[in-house]
């Protein structure tokens, strides 16, 4: 369970959660969307409608401007901390909450946390094979060291972390299936504008390197 680093955030979060709820359900009429795609509508209904939409969509976006106009106004942190548990160690860390902006002073505490962080992962580092995610390569993952991870720790400004630990079924030739475990744990080295690192577009301004650790090679 994440907790917010400021807890006037709490309100601001749940009132993004409610605008976003109003706002989008009529985008998930899914029936009226097919009949929209089937032509079944006449013009002007079609036309009405999609204007409806359109307003909704901008209502909504501004109903989210105003209530982060408020949070900026008023220096409320968008920072949540969340807990990475594996093995019996934990780690707790902080990251950009997704209803919420980036106020001044939130970067740094991102970027505080960063031995945290690389202190987790040397505990695991001698349990597991560790891989690289490269977007460029048919293989996507590439066996990597904790050398090369560390440099990359060393150049990036903060980290984000996730752990799996999970098991599922696989076909066997033979018709049967097995259980098959699976643990994994990840990190994205971060820089540049933490509201903007998820978004391919960013690159190279913003972004993430991606690692993980894991018992198997990772799925391509």
């Amino acid at each position: 369970m994440a907790r917010f680093h400021d807890p006037r955030a709490v309100a601001l979060a749940q009132q993004i959660d409610q605008v976003n709820a109003i706002g989008w359900e009529g985008a998930c009429d899914v029936a009226l969307q097919q009949h929209i795609a089937k032509g079944e509508l006449s013009p002007v209904e079609t036309v009405l409608r999609c204007d409806m939409f359109r307003k909704r969509a901008q209502d909504t976006a501004d109903k989210r401007q105003a209530i982060w106009a408020q949070q900026i106004s008023q220096g409320i942190s968008g920072i949540e901390w969340y807990t990475v548990e594996y093995g019996g160690v934990t780690v707790e860390l902080p990251r950009l909450c997704e209803e919420l902006m980036l106020v001044p002073g939130d970067k740094e505490i991102l970027m505080q946390s960063k031995p945290m962080a690389l202190d987790f992962f040397a505990h695991w580092n001698l349990a597991f094979k560790l891989w690289r995610y490269d977007r460029e390569t048919d293989e996507r993952w590439l066996s990597s060291q904790w050398s090369q991870f560390y440099q990359e720790y060393l150049q990036r400004e903060w980290l984000e972390l996730w752990a799996e630990d999970e098991v599922y079924q696989i076909l066997l030739p033979d018709g049967t299936f097995q259980d098959k475990p699976t643990f994994a744990i990840n990190a994205c080295c971060c820089w540049g504008n933490p509201e903007a690192i998820h978004r391919t577009a960013s690159y190279s301004e913003a972004g993430s390197s991606w690692f993980q650790w894991n018992n198997s090679t990772p799925w391509r």
